[in-house]
């Protein structure tokens, strides 16, 4: 009981400023300020640096990336600052404010993907998870670039390197935790990692059917002026917009969008 009361009121305050925080979808606002549209409502639909970047333009694009990439560090510093003023004294309050960082930072992701003030209607959290990532521990984020480098440079692919970086990320941090720092936290900051990886992976779901398929195209930038490709139901593009050429002339199988699998995962 007295550990229930020790730290269940940080971990509520600091995940709902948290949540709050990353409800702050850049891309939205950007967007807006920008065009006067709802990102949502073009290229793939996704509420994230890549769709503004292709849609809008370098500016625009430039604002979303630091925006969401900050308010994730920002999350995790909140949530650290939280449990090192309402738990300063209990024992290893370094360990203790780092797993309060990283409930933050994931509350922080789940603001991002379901934002309260637009609609419940976010972006993927890649980009936020990497500003999260390197707050949280900058020797994780590292390997976990190369990673995500190595798997662009092998696949062209960016689901795929999402979903490996994913997958590596909670192995990473058992690691470190475990034979690197000597942590006591290792078991809470290790499912910590492991929530966020699922949360990833459950994001890309419909990236992951396509892989399965073998129609998951690689990462190539839709060619200026092409038209905008149909949305599928989840409302992500999924035909190839370069292949579109007569308006008249139905989808099929070889219409797969090569440049929209890079806007769903930013």
């Amino acid at each position: 009981m007295t550990i229930l009361s020790t730290f269940l009121l940080p971990v509520l305050i600091s995940a709902a400023i948290a949540y709050l925080l990353g409800s702050i979808s850049f891309a939205i606002p950007v967007t807006k300020l920008f065009t006067g549209k709802d990102i949502r409502t073009m290229g793939s639909g996704n509420a994230g640096f890549t769709n503004v970047l292709r849609c809008v333009s370098i500016p625009a694009a430039v604002i979303t990336f630091i925006g969401d990439f900050a308010k994730g560090i920002c999350s995790v510093f909140i949530g650290e600052m939280v449990f090192n003023l309402m738990c300063s004294g209990v024992p290893d309050i370094e360990h203790v404010a780092q797993v309060g960082a990283g409930v933050a930072g994931l509350f922080a992701l789940l603001g991002h993907l379901f934002p309260l003030y637009f609609g419940f209607k976010g972006g993927k959290g890649v980009l936020i998870s990497a500003g999260i990532i390197c707050a949280l521990d900058w020797r994780c984020f590292l390997p976990l670039v190369a990673i995500f480098l190595i798997a662009l440079a092998i696949t062209k692919t960016v689901s795929k390197c999402s979903l490996t970086v994913a997958v590596c990320y909670p192995i990473i941090t058992l690691l470190l935790h475990l034979f690197v720092y000597k942590s006591t936290a290792w078991l809470p900051m290790t499912v910590i990692a492991v929530c966020f990886a699922a949360v990833v992976i459950y994001m890309h779901r419909s990236n992951i059917r396509r892989i399965l398929d073998g129609t998951e195209p690689k990462t190539i930038a839709r060619k200026k002026g092409a038209p905008e490709p149909p949305r599928d139901p989840d409302g992500k593009t999924d035909v190839h917009s370069d292949e579109i050429s007569n308006a008249t002339e139905p989808a099929s199988e070889n219409s797969a969008d090569d440049d929209n699998e890079a806007s769903e995962n930013a």
